[in-house]
């Protein structure tokens, strides 16, 4: 029998009831999340955590000014050492610059054997330039045999060059320099190298051979950032005159006596002066 005043029970439907939040895992209720993993074995320690920032400002900032601080410390350094001035010193050896080189290269050995022809006044037989990377002095002279008679004699040209490296040293490309003139032998001309002992610190010696005769002789020399060349050839004569030029041995002979004292003499202070123009500027 029912019980007069009472709600009749209603039967449950199924899935009446939701699962609570505190029951259901986070991939279920959002569906980006990702299933916790696993534990594992634990791995090795970090690093300690980096200390605070001073004054309550962000870390970078203070790794920042470390940085600024130790470079200009590092620059300081530099110019203290002098390692910030990328001017080169070139090393002349004490070879003073000689705005005429006519006037300093001698010729002594030479001057045994043949006269210097004067030059005419209109064609100087030399020239100096002082730039700012390279100082350059040169002189060339004709000579003649002495004694000689003939209206169209064998002439001989000798030429002095002296070279002050002020910006590069030529020291790396020196030897290479010498050795170009081997490429340019063809089946009339012929070069051979010879290095040479007793001038500056490196000195070379080229033989330049016409057919079956000697043509010229050059004897180049490196003085630290200095280099000096004095440089023979010969021509012969008249078309209907024959005449033989001296033996290699004997030129080199004059060559390497005369280059010897312009050495020395190119350690003296300049006693000429280029016109208008400072030669120790």
């Amino acid at each position: 029998m029912a019980i007069s005043g009472a709600q009749p029970q209603q039967p449950q439907q199924p899935h009446s009831q939701q699962p609570t939040a505190s029951a259901m895992p986070a991939y279920q209720f959002n569906p980006y999340a990702q299933p916790p993993v696993p534990p594992g074995p634990p791995g090795p320690p970090g690093p300690p955590p980096a200390p605070p920032a001073r004054g309550g400002g962000p870390r970078w900032l203070w790794a920042l000014g470390g940085v600024v601080l130790a470079s200009v410390t590092w620059v300081v350094t530099l110019m203290a050492t002098g390692a910030l001035d990328n001017e080169p010193s070139p090393d002349f050896r004490g070879h003073q610059f000689h705005h005429d080189m006519c006037e300093t290269a001698k010729l002594d050995a030479f001057k045994k054997q043949y006269e210097v022809r004067e030059p005419d006044s209109d064609n100087p037989d030399g020239y100096s330039s002082q730039q700012e990377g390279i100082d350059v002095s040169t002189c060339s002279r004709t000579l003649t045999q002495r004694g000689e008679t003939s209206s169209t004699p064998p002439t001989t040209y000798v030429t002095t060059r002296a070279e002050w490296h002020k910006k590069s040293d030529p020291t790396g490309e020196f030897a290479s320099s010498q050795r170009i003139w081997e490429d340019q032998e063809t089946g009339q001309y012929k070069y051979e190298i010879t290095p040479v002992k007793g001038f500056g610190d490196e000195a070379y010696l080229i033989e330049e051979q016409r057919g079956d005769t000697l043509g010229s002789l050059k004897l180049h020399v490196r003085a630290g950032w200095m280099t000096y060349e004095m440089s023979w050839s010969w021509f012969g004569g008249g078309v209907d005159e024959h005449y033989e030029p001296p033996s290699a041995s004997e030129v080199t002979g004059w060559m390497k006596e005369d280059t010897r004292a312009t050495l020395e003499a190119l350690k003296q202070p300049d006693s000429s002066k280029a016109p208008g123009r400072d030669p120790s500027a």
